[in-house]
């Protein structure tokens, strides 16, 4: 059971250094229309992606997505086969709205993102391979299982939002200082399930634990070096757009996916 705890708390762990440590590259990309919404389809087999595992300069196993549909990728799921009875398969979602598994922005047409296959040192190197995906206008490719994985994550994010936009904008109504805005943050943590009896529970437990945390370790980590109730407000509002504009790409694609 510890022995869960500490492998979901990990995952939590590497996913937040991962968002922060990551740039968030600056791109333009053109805004899916209505019609174009209503033109979206699902690819029930051979999507618009070029799919390649490849080993970089120290043989470490990469996989590379390059996307060729005229709409950006915004996620895509790659599963793992293990090949050792030690191992277990893992069902890798890379999300661009909610940053996990490392994708920090859209993937548009002609480009490429590039990120590692998780495997034991020294052990066999699992095959991976592409299971789901999704593009701005609402174009699908995938099971409804973890199409509606991708959509459930993104919902919880959008709440979570919400959530934090909300006591963001108490907080400046009411001039919080910074401990004030401190300790609203903390409310927003999500809380760690009381029992896990398998390892599917724990990863499927991450999935519940990350997004939702993300606002709160926003706060967090930007309202502690702050003095003074100018200096929290400041941040404050700076925090509540970026919230809002990241809530409202959330609540647009959830509206869009077929």
């Amino acid at each position: 059971m510890r022995t869960l705890q500490r492998l979901v708390l990990s995952a939590i762990a590497a996913a937040f250094l991962l968002f922060f440590a990551a740039p968030i590259p600056a791109q333009i990309l053109r805004e899916p229309t209505d019609m174009d919404r209503r033109f979206a389809r699902h690819f029930p087999e051979r999507p618009p992606l070029l799919f390649e595992s490849v080993e970089d300069a120290e043989h470490r196993p990469l996989i590379i997505i390059t996307n060729s549909h005229q709409f950006s990728l915004t996620a895509y799921v790659v599963q793992t086969e293990p090949k050792s009875a030690d191992d277990r398969p893992q069902t890798l979602i890379h999300d661009a709205l909610t940053h996990m598994g490392g994708l920090f922005a859209p993937i548009p047409k002609g480009l490429s993102h590039k990120t590692g296959i998780p495997h034991i040192v020294g052990g066999l190197v699992p095959d991976a391979k592409l299971v789901a995906a999704v593009w701005e206008d609402g174009s699908t490719f995938g099971p409804d299982e973890l199409l509606a994985r991708i959509s459930d994550i993104r919902k919880t994010m959008a709440d979570s939002y919400d959530l934090a936009i909300a006591a963001l904008q108490t907080g400046l109504d009411k001039n919080w200082t910074a401990q004030e805005y401190l300790v609203a943050a903390q409310k927003l943590k999500p809380t760690m399930p009381p029992q896990m009896a398998t390892l599917e529970e724990a990863m499927a437990a991450s999935d519940k634990l990350i997004p939702p945390g993300i606002p709160s370790l926003h706060i967090t980590t930007n309202m502690q070096s702050k003095s003074s109730s100018a200096e929290a407000a400041r941040m404050a509002q700076i925090l509540l757009k970026s919230f809002q504009q990241s809530c409202g790409a959330l609540r647009k694609a959830l509206g869009g996916t077929t």
